[in-house]
């Protein structure tokens, strides 16, 4: 992959016009349509970031940060000047704050002035208790962010110290795409109605995003620590492609920069001036806990293996892609991903070490009969949807049943995408940790749309850590994407869990969130689940799950 830094960024907006100089005062009507957001807090600093509504070709924005609402004392305070370069968004790194410390800060420009946002800087010391809500797949066409508003409404009675968001912040397709059979009803169709392509496009789509009123909430109340997935570039990005980009869309090397670019504009993140595109980096809460935001999918991922494209009723071919799925030359992290990581795991003495990342770490492993009867499910015609139901039915009977059968005992990976079809650097990880005497791990994880907890463990059955993985905010999950009958849903999610070794829990059918909770004594996952996005109205389930070791959990 090659480098990106601000330099080259700027060439995928050649198209895009440059603020022209003018002198003297001019008074364009400003407008701030996608509120306000802070975001990387450390303990002395915070990200703060706004955009300007204007048509004047550039605008001096004055910005303020304070400890009291109504701005009687400023802590810190500074003119910027924003234009179309950076599509008229604001990013400022206020330094110099106090630790642990709620902060409220605000824009002004041309005498209007921004809604005021609050954010909050890291307790430098006697940390007993962090509180993060972890988020991931936000698509604004499948539905409201119900999410988003459950989030800030718990913040409102037991605060959050700031959000995790593991990525897919938004949706590429355009209108016609994934998840959009609803949008046209809900009025919430793709900005330009077309796919994400070229910076524009990528740039309208977060202003689209950003007029969410539960989006800018959320952002107003909490710091976000957020990292991409594939969708702010495209479905199933690697390194080089992705399984959504066809030659006829031009070069990918140009679409990711475009892409990389409007992330960097719109989302209130630190940003590496040697490479954009490293954009894994350290968040500590003292000693309590080390939290790494990593990338596995653009910075090195390899182009992911797919069942389709062997015939896996094969033996050989079978045999051929999970040897490749193990190969220690496949890479997911990187080297120099890996580099960093050991150094920053070698400097913690925090108690948990936690990992916020894109993709299942757990190994998802199914006895083979019934993964072939899933795989027939998703490939069958309506004509041949209830033969296959009744054969997925059937293996998972025998499955359970007769666990220690021949067929039955070859388990593979459903995933290929996750970390399961990058093996070496998952037992790389898990191996690193345990030279390093870090045993307290958690992986945090989005991606699927659903919720799923898991044991996990390396290749020889030795505890390696746990994992949390969160539902999505609004994307679809199984129940949507698997022609399973209603009634059949929680069959299913119970044999899930029964015939996947590492899974200890796991909700397959409901949008959510989870509240994650770090004290000294255990991490506790708190689980909403939100049973519809396609009304305003929505109803809520809690589960709590949680773990004193960080190898074991306790349901």
């Amino acid at each position: 992959m090659s480098k990106l830094t601000r330099r080259t960024l700027i060439k995928a907006m050649a198209s895009t016009p440059v603020a022209a100089s003018l002198s003297g005062c001019f008074w364009f009507p400003v407008k701030f349509e996608h509120g306000v957001a802070s975001g990387d807090p450390t303990e002395n600093s915070v990200i703060i970031w706004t955009r300007v509504t204007t048509d004047a070709p550039y605008m001096p924005v004055r910005w303020e940060v304070s400890r009291n609402r109504k701005f009687r004392r400023v802590a810190a305070s500074g003119t910027v000047q924003t234009d179309g370069s950076r599509d008229f968004t604001v990013k400022v790194d206020v330094e110099r704050l106090r630790p642990g410390k709620k902060y409220y800060f605000r824009f002004i420009a041309n005498e209007v002035v921004s809604p005021v946002g609050e954010t909050r800087t890291v307790r430098r010391r006697n940390i007993n208790e962090v509180s993060l809500a972890v988020v991931s797949c936000s698509n604004y066409p499948a539905g409201y962010f119900n999410v988003y508003r459950e989030i800030v409404s718990q913040h409102h009675q037991q605060p959050f110290d700031a959000c995790l968001h593991l990525g897919d912040y938004i949706y590429e397709y355009g209108n016609g795409g994934y998840a959009t059979e609803d949008a046209a009803e809900l009025g919430r169709l793709p900005s330009k109605g077309t796919e994400c392509i070229t910076l524009d496009d990528y740039r309208k789509r977060y202003a689209q995003y950003r007029t969410d009123p539960d989006l800018k909430a959320l952002h107003a109340n909490m710091p976000m620590i957020a990292v991409w997935d594939d969708h702010e570039i495209a479905n199933d990005t690697w390194r080089d492609g992705a399984e959504n980009h066809q030659p006829d869309e031009g070069d990918f090397a140009d679409r990711r920069a475009a892409a990389v670019m409007a992330w960097l504009e719109w989302l209130p993140v630190r940003e590496n001036g040697d490479n954009a595109s490293h954009i894994y980096r350290q968040v500590s809460y003292g000693d309590l806990a080390s939290i790494y935001m990593l990338d596995t999918r653009v910075t090195a991922r390899d182009e992911p293996l797919d069942y389709a494209a062997i015939n896996p009723a094969d033996p050989a071919q079978l045999s051929a892609l999970l040897a490749n799925a193990a190969s220690p030359t496949r890479q997911l992290l990187g080297y120099e991903q890996k580099s960093w990581l050991t150094g920053a795991l070698a400097n913690s003495n925090a108690k948990w070490q936690v990992f916020g990342q894109q993709i299942l770490m757990a190994k998802m492993q199914l006895p083979a009969p019934v993964l072939l009867a899933l795989f027939g499910v998703l490939n069958a015609t309506p004509e041949q949807l209830p033969a296959a139901l009744q054969n997925m039915q059937l293996a998972i009977q025998d499955a359970l049943l007769n666990p220690g059968s021949p067929q039955n005992q070859l388990k593979l990976p459903y995933n290929l995408d996750a970390w399961d079809g990058f093996m070496a650097d998952r037992e790389w990880l898990y191996a690193t940790c345990k030279a390093l005497g870090k045993d307290r791990i958690i992986s945090l994880a989005g991606d699927t749309h659903n919720a799923w907890c898991s044991q996990l463990a390396d290749v020889s059955g030795a505890p390696a850590g746990i994992e949390f993985a969160t539902s999505s905010v609004s994307s679809p999950g199984i129940e949507t994407y698997l022609p399973v009958p209603p009634e059949q849903v929680e069959q299913l999610r119970s044999s899930l869990v029964a015939l996947i070794d590492e899974l200890q829990w796991a909700d397959i059918s409901q949008r959510g969130f989870l509240r994650l909770t770090l004290t000294r004594e255990k991490a506790q996952a708190d689980r909403t689940l939100i049973d519809t996005v396609k009304s305003q109205t929505y109803s809520t389930q809690m589960m709590q799950l949680s773990s004193s070791d960080g190898q074991t959990l306790d349901t």
